[in-house]
């Protein structure tokens, strides 16, 4: 009996297993990204989509960053040139710029302008640098393996930024 009770732990024990391995690919997952001349990840939690540039209705009085509001499925969202706010250097728009959506999550609705998608990344494939990134949203600096460096942005910093809260032109 005492052969059962083991068997069955066993299989207990590999299903829980299993399941965190299956969760693990996704947890390491991050959306890539270009804006202000660097690599960037986001973490896929901290956005809802990635879409093509919308209309953008221009809203006066503000920093030449805040690019406007935008209506996606009835929804305004206030959009920023991510590497305008970060850089001074505002994001040539191609066929390649995408507007990342925030995650409802953050209870704001905001959008970033950035240079392209690059896809999904595995962060897990990455080494993590000491190098600190230069911008405050910025959480960690990773080194692929030919080199690349990767900045992981943090979302909730970003929006807890008191500049970028400012949109307001002086």
């Amino acid at each position: 009996m005492s052969r059962k009770f083991n068997l069955r732990q066993f299989q207990t024990d590999l299903s829980k297993r299993m399941q965190a391995a299956a969760l693990a690919p996704a947890q390491a997952s991050r959306l890539g990204f270009q804006a202000a001349g660097a690599n960037w990840l986001v973490p896929l939690d901290d956005i809802d989509e990635v879409m093509p540039l919308p209309e953008i209705v221009v809203t006066p009085g503000t920093k030449r960053w805040f690019r406007g509001m935008t209506n996606i499925r009835g929804n305004l969202y206030a959009v920023t040139d991510l590497s305008d706010f970060l850089t001074g250097n505002p994001t040539v728009e191609s066929g390649d710029t995408r507007l990342l959506l925030v995650h409802r999550k953050h209870d704001v609705n905001s959008a970033l302008i950035v240079q392209r998608s690059l896809g999904l990344k595995q962060v897990g494939q990455f080494e993590a640098s000491p190098e600190k990134p230069q911008w405050d949203c910025g959480a960690m600096s990773y080194q692929e393996s030919g080199g690349t460096t990767w900045l992981e942005i943090d979302i909730p910093r970003l929006l807890a930024d008191t500049a970028f809260l400012s949109v307001e032109a002086q």
